[in-house]
């Protein structure tokens, strides 16, 4: 009797018990896509050339359907400028997982920097070659845009 009232125990400790996220690899590479939809905060114009703040929100999927850098959300920040058929953009991203844990990133014209995170990532660096594919306007003519990752990182 004793020993079947501590296998219950056992069991309801077990599930009632909260998840506990995977560990993240401490080094690594990982190919993903993110799903974005921009919102244009301002924007200048001049003959000269034009220019604009955007945020841009969305979301990150391995292209394996699982592993690093899946499901997560993204916050990005931006600036872009256009002198004649010369683009430009630099910003700053976070990308926070279910468990709250975020990885902080700066970009410019074709690389991300993985520069630190909270909770699995702290420590994280690394870089991230990237390629944007337009999509299609949406409601208020904001901008939808998948943009393919190819990352390498360690966490130190």
């Amino acid at each position: 009797m004793k020993s079947m009232v501590a296998s219950i125990a056992v069991v309801i400790t077990f599930t009632a018990a909260p998840a506990v996220s995977a560990e993240f690899p401490k080094t690594g590479e990982a190919e993903y896509d993110s799903y974005y939809v921009d919102n244009v905060l301002a924007k200048i114009d001049s003959e000269a050339g034009t220019g604009g703040i955007v945020e841009e929100t969305g979301i990150t999927r391995n292209v394996k359907g699982e592993g690093p850098f899946h499901d997560m959300s993204v916050r990005c920040l931006y600036h872009w400028s256009l002198v004649g058929a010369t683009r430009h953009s630099n910003g700053s991203c976070v990308h926070t997982d279910k468990d709250g844990d975020n990885v902080f990133a700066t970009f410019d014209d074709n690389t991300t920097y993985l520069m630190g995170g909270t909770g699995k990532y702290k420590g994280i660096t690394g870089t991230v070659r990237y390629t944007e594919v337009p999509l299609h306007d949406t409601v208020g003519g904001r901008q939808a845009v998948i943009i393919n990752h190819k990352v390498t990182w360690q966490i130190k």
